[in-house]
């Protein structure tokens, strides 16, 4: 067997040149996120041993994607993408090496990482669906199943790898080391999307008075389509009730478990093992058919390791849990992802996809906030228990829909073989 026929999709995919050079540069820069995010969730728990601080901060890191992501998506459909995505690269430097300065010099305070953790959580809301349109711009809907699950080993394998490292760097040098290393790793993604071609047709320029309505456009586009409709809503509840836990780790790791920053880096690492495992097999998988039945079950699973996670006193036990956890949920989001890249014309892409960001990571934050507020008064368990029986209703909801998700991705896949793709 041949070396493209074991890795299946994955070759067709990098076979593009350039998404080959933009998935390059991406990896050390995915993998000095981590390393921060991990510190800024370990530096908020140091700072104040509080859910609701620690709730705040997660919060803040990824709120704002709710308002800045659907403004952003009208501009990705406005705008050069390539040059956006560049731009936004060096606002990462400045905000990483901000936190460096603050925290190697000593003065860095809850309050000054909120504000902090605000702008990061603002520059990704822009980030996204520049990003994401540019990857739906750079592949064709034959590789985006591929593409979308390439990126997310990639994402995964940092969230395996950074926390380890970030630990190290914690407890040898100190947190501020860890903010300067992921300002360094934005170099060699700037390099390649320097090394970037990419041909976008952009619309006719309109007045600025207009992004609403392209705004409202977008939303009104996925809320009326039968199959990006649906998928959004069970995106919404596994993102709020699901993936809101993965944010309240410090203060499971410290408070339940009674374990440092090694801890959270096993806990974070376990649920990004269990991630890279979904993001190869649905790569290698590449084709869009079946997608649907899978998403449904895997929702319910999400539901059931949850409730294992929060279920256990062991820790290795919670391990083992959130290393399922962690593959379930990372698929769900890759499928729902992948079948709405291929459902959207490129005019609206933009817009459409800012809404999964903006349900991916700013809805989490909410979640978050609620979740780490009640742990303060009840514990980190029952919040989290709470969620996964949300999720569990969510499963339920879907159960009846899959023969209608099943006619839409069989309808794409004939228009697929139509056009030649």
């Amino acid at each position: 067997m041949s070396n493209s026929s074991r890795l299946g999709g994955i070759a067709v995919a990098m076979a593009n040149r350039n998404y080959r050079v933009y998935t390059y540069g991406a990896i050390p820069s995915l993998l000095g996120t981590w390393i921060q995010r991990m510190a800024m969730g370990w530096l908020a728990w140091e700072l104040t041993k509080s859910g609701t601080w620690l709730g705040l901060v997660a919060f803040a890191d990824l709120a704002p994607t709710v308002l800045t992501a659907p403004i952003a998506g009208a501009f990705a459909d406005r705008v050069n993408r390539l040059r956006m995505v560049r731009i936004v690269q060096y606002a990462n430097i400045l905000q990483a090496s901000a936190l460096a300065y603050f925290s190697l010099s000593g003065l860095m305070t809850i309050e000054l990482l909120f504000c902090l953790a605000l702008i990061q959580g603002a520059t990704q809301g822009v980030h996204q669906p520049f990003r994401q349109s540019l990857i739906g711009t750079i592949v064709t809907r034959e590789e985006i199943t591929s593409a979308i699950g390439i990126n997310s080993t990639i994402w995964n394998t940092s969230r395996l790898i950074g926390p380890a490292i970030s630990a190290v760097i914690i407890i040898h040098f100190g947190v501020g080391i860890t903010f300067l290393v992921n300002a360094l790793s934005y170099v060699p993604m700037l390099i390649s999307l320097y090394m970037i071609n990419v041909k976008q047709e952009l619309k006719a320029q309109k007045s600025l008075a207009d992004v609403p309505g392209e705004i409202l456009e977008g939303i009104r586009y996925a809320a009326n389509h039968t199959f990006i409709g649906p998928l959004l809503i069970l995106l919404f509840a596994f993102s709020f009730f699901g993936r809101a836990t993965a944010e309240l780790l410090p203060g499971f790791t410290g408070a339940v478990f009674g374990r440092g920053a090694d801890g959270l880096a096993v806990l974070t690492g376990a649920a990004g093992f269990g991630s890279l495992f979904s993001g190869i097999w649905l790569s290698r998988r590449g084709r869009l058919t079946g997608l649907s039945d899978i998403l449904i079950v895997i929702v319910a699973f999400i539901a059931v390791f949850q409730l294992a996670f929060v279920s256990t006193d062991i820790f290795w036990v919670s391990v083992i849990a959130f290393t399922g956890w962690g593959f379930m949920l990372n698929g769900s989001g890759i499928i729902i992802q992948s079948l709405i890249q291929a459902n959207v014309p490129n005019e609206i892409r933009g817009r459409v996809v800012s809404l999964y960001g903006m349900l991916w990571l700013g809805v989490p934050a909410v979640g978050a906030f609620a979740m780490g507020a009640a742990a303060d008064f009840v514990g980190f368990r029952p919040p989290v228990a709470v969620g996964a029986g949300v999720i569990l209703i969510a499963f339920l909801w879907a159960l009846p829909r899959r023969h209608r998700f099943r006619e839409e991705i069989a309808k794409m896949a004939g228009d697929q073989q139509k056009n030649g793709e």
